[in-house]
């Protein structure tokens, strides 16, 4: 019996990885460097640690990474970036149906100012019990370690939880961590979801597996 649902946040709540991806491609463009959109799809859903280590090999040697790493950090944390505009509109009403008879967690590779941010410009901040950041851990997704610490405090057990990804890196996260996971049919970018147990067009259709 599914206890609990926890859900990714880029990519299942919020459309947001292709304004990332714009986000990207314009600073860098700010220095001279045009990279295209295929160049970015690799950083999709993977940790910070990992995404600026991705994102320097784009930066054709222009300055040493710790000076990227401050550059890059202060443009995204210039940006005011417009979730509201990008959130998945079922996404309220799924939240309104399953909050009374499940436990809701949000599991995210992003950091928390980013989660924070994001839920607050869409009215979405009260809706979940416990809400985790890939930055509170030595290795995000695909590591199962962000699946199995949200399992710990949710108190709920592996065949009791249900997933909602959309990445690659998030699906493997969700399989070694043993749960069950649906993913969000992918567009966009092409993305590997084989590996998920079933792949949903909407929002909507996780009501079918509870």
């Amino acid at each position: 019996m599914i206890k609990a649902v926890i859900f990714d946040m880029d990519g299942v709540i919020f459309d947001s990885e292709t304004m990332y991806i714009k986000d990207l491609m314009n600073f860098f463009e700010q220095y001279d460097i045009k990279i295209k959109e295929k160049d970015c799809i690799p950083l999709i859903g993977i940790d910070n640690k990992k995404y600026y280590e991705q994102a320097y090999k784009l930066w054709q040697e222009k300055t040493d990474f710790l000076t990227f790493n401050i550059l890059l950090k202060k443009y995204f944390q210039s940006l005011n970036r417009d979730y509201q505009s990008v959130v998945r509109p079922e996404i309220y009403s799924v939240l309104k149906n399953i909050s009374s008879k499940y436990k809701i967690a949000l599991a995210s590779s992003s950091r928390f100012y980013i989660i924070n941010d994001a839920l607050q410009k869409a009215n979405l901040d009260h809706n979940f019990s416990l809400i985790v950041s890939g930055e509170q851990f030595k290795e995000s997704k695909p590591n199962p370690e962000i699946y199995l610490y949200t399992l710990n405090e949710l108190n709920v057990a592996k065949n009791e939880a249900l997933i909602i990804e959309d990445s690659p890196k998030g699906i493997e996260a969700a399989n070694k961590a043993g749960v069950k996971v649906l993913a969000l049919k992918d567009e966009k970018f092409n993305m590997d979801q084989s590996n998920a147990d079933i792949i949903i067009n909407n929002l909507n259709e996780i009501m079918n597996y509870l």
